[in-house]
């Protein structure tokens, strides 16, 4: 049953966010609705695949759409340019041509390599994102960002190519590991502390509820989330300004991630420990009172997040910064709060400031306080 759904207003490639729970059986007629290709690459993992992919495939073939499923081995280390080479070579050899769509069905990293292939494989074809994690259902999904990590860094090469819509259904969340809906919460709390106070109080006073995925307030969180992030890249659609926000808790947490070689954390766990260490920051720059810095970590410490740090050095995170996508001129790039539902962009930090920063979210998430 759809909930609701949010429009991205992107002119020619506006689309919808359809919301929902128990939707399969309605997934084929909006595929038809939208006017796709009938040839239908469905790309996903091995995790995923072993729950959904057989009831996804015959609602398509029901409506005769002929769908290929490509099913790539489960984890962050998949979203590469090797692996998008072998999904690239796997198309050719069934002679896909450009006149079929790509479905991404999967979390953030499958929604990031598919839709990578579809922007680049024969210069372009149509995309439809169907996110299964709640991390990719808030926020990676939605906007258009696809790419693949480099060695040096994350989502250094990618584009930005939009969906014909995305398709969030609550009941694929229904069979993630706790750990998965952990993740998601990082970027949920996210869009409260930068642009929503009310979505901030809300999981203040219901988050054990959400984390049980419970519908009435799990479908209020999703939608909100969703009308922020469509409305944010409606207005910003290529990250040249407004979007940036988008990013706060996020340069520490790549840097955490890469430092941890894509092991030791998944991304949402990463972008939870950021936003504690970068509201730090703000609060030591004088951006952010202390209280409501509190308020933020209050909130994420009732996450229950159990990932070791013990292997990670301070010195690699921040050498790792380095290479971050966001700086410019050499110079780092921080979105720090200001107050729950606002923030600013901060250019420069010093380093002793963030080796402060790391310090104190080790003495809660077991980082080595020294080099």
């Amino acid at each position: 049953m759809i909930y609701r759904h949010v429009d991205v207003a992107l002119g020619e490639r506006s689309y919808p966010i359809y919301i929902g729970e128990k939707m399969v059986a309605s997934f084929a007629p909006t595929c038809e609705q939208h006017g796709l290709p009938k040839r239908m690459v469905v790309i996903t993992d091995s995790n995923v695949a072993k729950l959904h992919l057989q009831p996804l495939l015959k609602n398509l073939k029901r409506l005769t759409f002929d769908p290929l499923p490509i099913v790539v081995p489960a984890g962050e280390r998949q979203k590469s340019l090797r692996r998008a080479e072998a999904i690239y070579t796997e198309m050719l050899k069934r002679k896909v041509d450009r006149r079929s769509t790509v479905l991404a069905f999967g979390g953030g990293v499958i929604g990031d390599l598919a839709g990578f292939v579809a922007a680049t494989y024969q210069r372009g074809v149509a995309l439809v994102q169907v996110p299964t994690t709640l991390l990719a259902q808030v926020d990676s999904s939605i906007g258009g960002k696809v790419g693949v990590n480099h060695p040096l860094g994350k989502n250094m090469i990618g584009a930005f190519y939009q969906p014909k819509f995305v398709w969030t259904d609550l009941e694929m969340l229904r069979t993630l590991p706790d750990r998965e809906v952990v993740c998601g919460l990082g970027e949920v709390i996210k869009y409260g502390v930068i642009l929503d106070r009310d979505l901030f109080h809300f999981l203040e006073e219901r988050l054990e509820k959400i984390l049980t995925l419970d519908g009435e307030s799990f479908l209020h969180v999703q939608a909100r989330c969703a009308e922020l992030k469509a409305e944010v890249t409606s207005r910003d659609e290529r990250e040249a300004g407004l979007r940036a926000i988008l990013n706060f808790g996020h340069t520490v947490g790549h840097a955490l991630e890469a430092a941890g070689r894509y092991k030791t954390l998944k991304h949402g766990e990463a972008v939870l420990l950021g936003m504690i260490a970068e509201s730090l920051i703000a609060t030591e720059l004088g951006l952010l009172p202390r209280e409501e810095h509190e308020r933020i970590v209050a909130l994420i410490r009732r996450v229950p997040m159990r990932a070791s740090l013990r292997s990670l050095q301070p010195s690699e995170v921040i050498a790792f910064m380095a290479h971050d996508k966001k700086s410019v001129e050499g110079k780092n790039r921080f979105v720090l709060p200001t107050r729950i539902g606002e923030v600013e962009v901060v250019e420069n930090v010093e380093h002793s400031l963030l080796r402060s920063a790391l310090a104190s979210t080790a003495r809660l998430y077991s980082l080595p306080k020294r080099q």
